[in-house]
């Protein structure tokens, strides 16, 4: 040990080390985990000729530099004790954990909020929600209440980060600021939170009905929760009315978490009608993502629907999303089993998605991000796969070791999180994941409106006595013990005599508790794969039905889908349409990876599509906008959509999407989705979201309303120009 820490100091300050020197080093330590990339041991973690350890409990130190060569070390700077006292069974265990409640501390903000990272100040509502999951909710509640505050407009609603095509309804999980409400409540007991936070989720969920909601599936549309960097998840073609249209595992995941805990503060409120209505909701949810995202030939769901007309599934896996379906019940004990042993995993994590999109750089695509990890982590234990939580456990620990702090991601096939397009050190859901993550297993953190349950699950190589001193939990101080390993406990004693291992939330004053592990686990496995990349999206190019496109280096075939379905497969780049539809062409490499699919083409040989000149501006003022009446050939199937500008954001930034509903014959019938595509940019037209009716033959008005519920998340600027309206006969 002493040799190791020489070492490591020396490093630091500039000198070398011998790699075999190091290597005789640890063979003299055990080993907690060991794979092709690092070794973590008692003592220290060690990657190619890097290495960290802990000199003490207060100080880690690191042959890895800053990305601009500076020498890396973590030194406590704050009064991390206040929070509980933390003993593992190493001194760099110890610090680690240490180091992660000093960074929550960096990120208190002078106004009672929580900073999203060292780089990244303010507020963003999902950070801060996963971030409250994760282990915030309990370490620090007012600030996590400050921080949801300030995202409550002035309408009483979640605010949405602003994101692709405008924010919410392009990108619509705002809602897991209701998950984080409900964790608060668990923590603490206050009632008037649950009182003030109860109509803000209301209110939000309820536009979300009109707006986000599509009941033709059963699924919330908008973009992957928190994967919100276009062509980092979706191909490069897709429009952000596209993304809009798309239905995702993470996205429904969320939404099903957080109508059950809204069914529950309904039920703690005492409003019996929001219970039923909400239960039911969820589990009607529930039944659609086991419908339209399971696998079974892959063990796992898949991340997404998307496409234009018509959606198509994807090939990908998702780790939140998967995660979420393992937490929050949606996998029944057999899936949930499949989903955490059958997902793709690395050397150094979990990926957000894969495959990878060879052509996009490391963020969201080819990234581990470590608070993902932690609910992975959390989701392996529920399903009690040891070998996962293991793996989990290790890959958060080497990066927050060899980096001295908790970065928000990393390259998956290098472990670097230099080569990554963003990132921050102390960031708020790295730092929080790291401690959940050692609470919800080495203590087996379970909280409910009664009480604190304790329900550890340690792997064996992880065996020996952890502690947690002066924990405050709803005004208690509560000693916590765990000893041994395994999923099931042995023996439990709270204040000395035999007990469940509850601590029930009316208790106050100071109790102790001393868990003994029955040192058993299953046996357990995972899907620890490579890199793997998709084929490049065939760019197709369409003449008179005949379609087109370039070869692609190691593809096998190619399928060319009609209106979402396989209509043929071909080893040749073109292929002849002879009936009216919507064609894509998708590439499968000799391992069967699919590409995405290309962007879709209408071939329609006949006059089937009509063309109505509208040009009227969608302002602010609540009522109708537009007005116009249609004659349709025959009684059928129709799809029409309008072409539009939207300068008032760029594609990335900014809040300014609008939104309106779609009125036939005088009825609701649906929400038109009118993105940003160009800052200042009024010229710039393309084609809202396309909507499918079945019409009879003869005249019918359609309208264009601006309703309370289709504000989006600006208030003040939304507006768009609509040029034209598209007619098009189905076949």
């Amino acid at each position: 040990m002493k040799k190791t820490v020489c070492m490591v100091l020396a490093m630091l300050a500039g000198f070398c080390f011998s790699a075999d020197l190091f290597a005789n080093e640890k063979d003299h330590q055990k080993k907690n985990y060991e794979n092709e990339k690092f070794v973590w041991t008692d003592n220290y973690v060690s990657e190619g000729n890097h290495a960290a350890l802990a000199p003490s409990t207060e100080e880690i130190v690191t042959t890895c530099l800053s990305k601009d060569g500076k020498p890396l070390r973590w030194v406590r700077k704050n009064d991390i004790y206040k929070y509980g006292k933390f003993t593992g069974t190493s001194t760099l265990e110890t610090a680690l954990y240490n180091m992660a409640v000093d960074e929550m501390i960096n990120n208190f903000e002078k106004d009672g909020t929580l900073r999203t990272g060292l780089y990244w100040g303010g507020v963003w509502t999902r950070d801060v929600s996963y971030s409250s999951l994760l282990s915030l909710a309990y370490m620090c509640p007012d600030k996590v209440k400050n921080s949801l505050e300030v995202k409550i407009d002035r309408m009483g609603r979640i605010i949405q980060d602003t994101g692709t095509g405008g924010s919410w309804p392009c990108s619509s999980d705002r809602v897991v600021w209701a998950l984080s409400a409900w964790n608060i409540y668990l923590a603490t007991g206050d009632i008037e939170w649950l009182q003030k936070a109860y109509p803000v989720i209301i209110k939000s969920l309820e536009c979300d009905d009109m707006v986000v909601f599509n009941p033709q599936t059963g699924l919330y549309r908008g973009e992957s929760s928190f994967i919100d960097w276009r062509e980092q998840s979706y191909p490069t073609w897709a429009q952000p009315a596209d993304i809009y249209l798309s239905e995702c595992l993470g996205t429904n995941a969320a939404y099903y978490g957080v109508l059950k805990v809204t069914a529950d503060m309904a039920a703690a409120l005492g409003f019996k009608k929001d219970v039923k209505k909400y239960t039911q909701k969820a589990e009607a949810l529930k039944k659609a993502i086991n419908d339209k995202f399971w696998v079974e030939e892959d063990g796992y769901y898949a991340s997404y629907w998307y496409g234009r007309q018509n959606l198509i599934r994807t090939q990908h896996s998702e780790t939140l999303g998967e995660s979420f379906c393992v937490l929050f019940g949606i996998a029944d004990e057999e899936r949930a089993a499949k989903v955490i042993s059958s997902m793709h995993v690395g050397e150094f994590g979990p990926p957000i998605f894969s495959p990878q999109i060879v052509s996009q750089g490391n963020y969201h695509n080819n990234g581990v991000w470590p608070y993902v990890t932690s609910f992975w982590g959390k989701a392996a234990a529920k399903a009690e796969n040891e070998t996962a939580l293991l793996h989990a456990l290790a890959c958060n620990v080497r990066t927050a070791a060899l980096y001295a702090t908790n970065y928000e991601n990393y390259s998956f096939n290098t472990g670097n999180p230099y080569t990554t397009l963003m990132n921050s050190p102390n960031m708020l859901w790295g730092l929080s994941g790291f401690m959940g993550l050692f609470h919800r297993t080495f203590f087996g953190f379970e909280f409910s409106q009664d009480g604190l349950a304790l329900n550890p699950f340690v792997p064996t190589v992880l065996a020996g006595t952890r502690k947690l001193e002066a924990f405050p939990y709803r005004g208690m101080s509560l000693d916590i013990t765990v000893k041994g390993s395994g999923h099931e406990i042995a023996s439990c004693l709270i204040d000395g005599k035999e007990a469940d291992a509850f601590i029930p939330a009316d208790w106050t004053g100071k109790h102790t508790v001393e868990i003994v592990m029955k040192g058993e686990h299953k046996p357990s496995s995972i899907n620890l794969v490579g890199y793997i990349g998709m084929p490049e999206t065939p760019v197709v190019q369409e003449t008179t039905g005949k379609l087109q496109w370039k070869a692609i280096d190691g593809v096998a075939k190619y399928e060319v889908l009609k209106d979402g379905q396989v209509a043929a497969e071909t080893t040749a780049c073109e292929w002849t349409a002879t009936e009216n539809g919507e064609y894509q062409v998708r590439a499968i490499s000799a391992k069967g990876v699919h590409s995405f699919t290309s962007e879709p083409l209408r071939y329609y040989a006949d006059a089937s599509i009509q063309m109505l000149g509208v040009d009227k501006w969608l302002d602010e003022k609540l009522g109708e906008q537009v007005k116009l009446k249609v004659t349709v050939p025959v009684t059928g199937w129709y799809v029409i959509d309008w072409e539009y500008a939207n300068g008032s954001g760029e594609v990335e930034q900014r809040n300014h999407c609008a939104n309106r509903q779609l009125y036939v014959d005088g009825k609701n019938f649906t929400t038109m989705v009118f993105p940003q595509r160009g800052l200042d940019d009024w010229k710039n037209y393309g084609w809202s979201t396309p909507v499918k009716l079945y019409l009879k033959k003869g005249s019918h008005q359609l309208a264009l309303r601006y309703l309370e519920k289709n504000i989006n998340i600006n208030i003040d600027l939304d507006k768009a120009h609509v040029k034209s309206l598209r007619l098009t006969q189905l076949p």
